[in-house]
């Protein structure tokens, strides 16, 4: 029982963690592609690497119509340009993106991140939203004049005066400093681009963006054009995701050890005490490899009696954790830095279910071999002689 219940044990805290991992790591998906930068983007070739004007999308039209016949509703035309922000004291460089107010709440959450005033409109002229920062730096408040210096699509040095409509405080840097939003369509008049587009970007569920990716790019050979999942553009954020998940693998592999030492000895123990009991066996007939598999499948018992015992437990505590969430705030304080949400709600992945279910029955069947292996070369008479 203390074998089983060691199995239990070991088996639910590893359902929890990986659920709780899984959870965090849907979290900060979310929320990082909700900041800004969505599931894909569709750029010219080359664009993402160095952002230059000149490096348009020539058909934005066609490429939409693509993404559209593959199912995609959420997407996005913007138009990307660094410039220079500059208000009565001092200045500040800024990515400047101009979006579709009317398309853009659909890809990101930029709109319930505005902290004082409002998101942009279609009707909007020369309007601008600053991160908290760039607007303190800049030192504006709602309503100020901020002036926008940049280069239009032909090297000419342009500037406009927007006004500032709204203020986004994220606690990210990327976003609180930076960068600023307007109305597309007031850039690309201030560019002296009409209709002019950098950036397609796309909203799609995480487990599809693979597949949407290779269509796309399959669809768009002939374009001249980048398709590019946010992993790709942001391999840290996937790659701080894999390393994550070694560390929870490195933890199983200790279960599995721990498994495996507990159940050897409970399995060893119970071979010596009946040692007697197996030369009976082997007296009246029994065949040795009869009496290998009876230990065998009392080990797989042992493993399938701990292990169903460890995913009612551990799935109860993900399911009321699942409803209740866990507050990272009490020990981290604010995490909306790393994309992760206070509350974070584990999330049971089957995959990982059945892989760690998995390797707990194995460990199991290989601690009953050895001791299998021990009974099926005992001598028959000297184990009856056994006391």
């Amino acid at each position: 029982m203390l074998t089983v219940g060691a199995i239990a044990v070991g088996l639910s805290a590893l359902i929890f963690l990986w659920s709780f991992n899984d959870g965090l790591h849907r979290n900060m998906l979310q929320n990082f592609q909700d900041a800004i930068i969505g599931s894909i983007q569709i750029h010219h070739e080359g664009f993402f690497e160095r952002p230059e004007l000149s490096r348009h999308l020539r058909n934005p039209d066609k490429i939409i119509t693509t993404v559209e016949q593959a199912g995609v509703k959420r997407w996005s035309r913007r138009l990307e340009a660094f410039a220079l922000a500059a208000s009565d004291e001092t200045t500040e460089g800024v990515m400047l993106i101009g979006m579709e107010a009317d398309r853009a709440p659909a890809i990101t959450d930029l709109e319930k991140r505005i902290s004082i005033g409002r998101f942009l409109r279609e009707d909007d002229a020369y309007a601008c939203i600053l991160g908290a920062t760039t607007a303190r730096n800049l030192k504006l408040g709602l309503g100020d004049p901020v002036v926008m210096i940049g280069y239009d699509r032909f090297g000419a040095l342009v500037a406009e005066e927007f006004t500032l409509v709204g203020i986004i405080t994220s606690g990210e840097m990327g976003l609180d400093r930076g960068m600023a939003l307007t109305n597309i369509k007031s850039l690309q008049e201030m560019l002296d681009m009409p209709d002019g587009v950098t950036d397609i970007v796309l909203r799609t569920p995480e487990e599809r963006i693979q597949q949407l990716t290779d269509e796309l790019i399959f669809a768009l050979s002939d374009e001249n054009v980048e398709v590019m999942p946010w992993s790709t553009m942001f391999p840290v954020m996937n790659e701080w995701i894999i390393l994550h998940d070694g560390f929870l693998y490195l933890f199983l592999a200790v279960v599995l050890f721990i498994v495996l030492a507990g159940e050897l000895n409970t399995m060893l123990l119970s071979m010596l005490e009946r040692t007697r009991e197996f030369g009976i066996f082997m007296a009246i007939g029994t065949e040795r490899y009869e009496i290998g598999l009876m230990l065998v499948f009392e080990a797989l018992f042992i493993g399938l009696a701990g292990t169903l015992l460890g995913i009612v437990f551990g799935t109860g505590i993900v399911l009321v954790t699942h409803s209740t969430g866990i507050d990272l705030s009490i020990l981290l304080g604010s995490t909306s830095r790393f994309y992760v949400d206070s509350l974070v709600y584990p999330h049971l992945n089957l995959d990982h279910l059945g892989t760690t279910v998995g390797a707990i029955l194995i460990a199991s069947i290989i601690a009953g071999l050895y001791p299998a292996w021990k009974a099926s070369r005992l001598q028959p008479v000297e184990a009856m002689r056994n006391v």
